[in-house]
């Protein structure tokens, strides 16, 4: 039996499709149920988000203020990742989220990222000149497991919210995962956008990296929509029924809970409606497989 997966890359190369909203939104419900029903065996009760995209979405959506932190600190060795950790935690404004934490970014990452690649990029030239035969780590590939590896493995689960790009990190990325989350939002260019991003994993898999397709998430669904329906069968279809989870329902609470009471989730701002209720099965589906 494989092992239960903890460490979620939450991906999808095009934008739009509720990457950041189905990160906070599930991470708040796992917490939840890390809380009311913890599982024996368990690391710990606490839930962890990396934002790994630089426009630094999920900071501003749970309503934190990060002071310096930031996951380009860590990847230039400039603190650890504990000393970089927000804690969600906003009990004074009525927001209790007590085992919840993010690894923040902000347009900084995108800077660093281009200097690491940039500089991965020689280094690998030059071993290709001296044609030494050397296998050592890439340098991306090293700082990621040396920097962020051992303290993911201290939390109950992890999600990690990706930009809507692949580059050279995402391959240390999903090195670091070990499953999949992919929303899709229902309509033909996503649906074809999700196919290349799967087409990427399972590159992944076939260098070596050990990672696998968890979930795949419909977003932004209009049950009376007949084109919305079509597109859920094509995923369906694409990726087996099991693979698919229930749909997110278009909802104006999703649009309005990040910019209310500045930065709620959606079981903070909306409990009782459907896209809430979505997110609480997606993350039963998980916690409890």
């Amino acid at each position: 039996m494989a092992e239960k997966p903890r460490i979620f890359a939450v991906v999808n190369q095009k934008g739009g499709v509720g990457k950041t909203t189905t990160s906070i939104n599930l991470a708040y419900e796992l917490a939840e149920l890390c809380r009311e029903d913890p599982q024996p065996g368990a690391p710990s009760e606490q839930v962890l988000i990396i934002d790994f995209d630089s426009q630094g979405n999920c900071a501003h959506s749970l309503g934190l203020r990060p002071n310096g932190q930031n996951l380009a600190n860590v990847l230039i060795g400039n603190g650890t990742v504990r000393d970089n950790l927000l804690k969600a935690d906003r009990s004074a404004d009525g927001l209790p989220r007590p085992n919840l934490w993010l690894l923040p970014s902000d347009q900084q990452l995108a800077t660093i990222k281009t200097r690491l690649i940039m500089r991965e990029a020689v280094q690998s030239a030059m071993s290709m000149m001296e044609m030494d035969g050397s296998n050592e780590q890439v340098p991306i590939l090293e700082i990621m497991q040396s920097q962020v590896g051992p303290v993911v493995d201290r939390f109950a689960y992890v999600l990690i919210d990706c930009p809507p790009s692949h580059d050279a990190f995402m391959n240390a990325v999903y090195n670091l995962a070990q499953a999949a989350i992919v929303p899709v939002k229902v309509d033909y260019l996503s649906t074809v956008g999700a196919a290349q991003n799967i087409e990427n994993i399972r590159k992944a898999q076939m260098s070596g990296i050990n990672i696998r397709i968890h979930t795949v998430v419909p977003t932004f669904f209009v049950q009376r929509q007949v084109q919305d329906n079509m597109m859920l069968e094509a995923l369906q279809d694409a990726y087996g029924v099991r693979t698919v989870a229930e749909p997110i329902p278009r909802s104006q609470p999703v649009a309005e809970a990040a910019a209310s009471g500045g930065g709620m989730t959606l079981q903070e701002y909306a409990p009782d409606s459907p896209a809430t209720v979505a997110y609480r099965q997606l993350a039963e589906r998980i916690y409890y497989e």
